[in-house]
């Protein structure tokens, strides 16, 4: 199954946010201490462009995502979060 350009984009998009997040956790050790980990914020930016993606789905511009896309993205953002705090630690 191919995969459209907004599923590419939202995956592609979640994914280097992971990095910026972890760049972010990294340098600053005291986020970690926070009620909402770091690891969990690409929930938060998965959610902004699920709803843009949704909206031009509901248009019939584009295909709407998969349950199949939010987790490969989330939790693939999520891994690379811990990794580059548990790799600067």
């Amino acid at each position: 199954m191919a995969l459209s350009r907004a599923r590419l984009l939202y995956i592609g998009a979640v994914l280097v946010s992971g990095i910026v997040i972890g760049f972010i956790a990294a340098r600053n050790p005291a986020l970690q201490q926070l009620a909402v980990p770091p690891a969990a914020w690409p929930f938060a930016v998965s959610l902004v462009l699920d709803l843009a993606i949704g909206q031009m789905a509901a248009q019939g511009r584009t295909e709407p995502l998969t349950m199949g896309d939010r987790f490969v993205a989330v939790l693939g953002a999520g891994l690379i979060v811990t990794g580059m705090v548990a790799y600067a630690a």
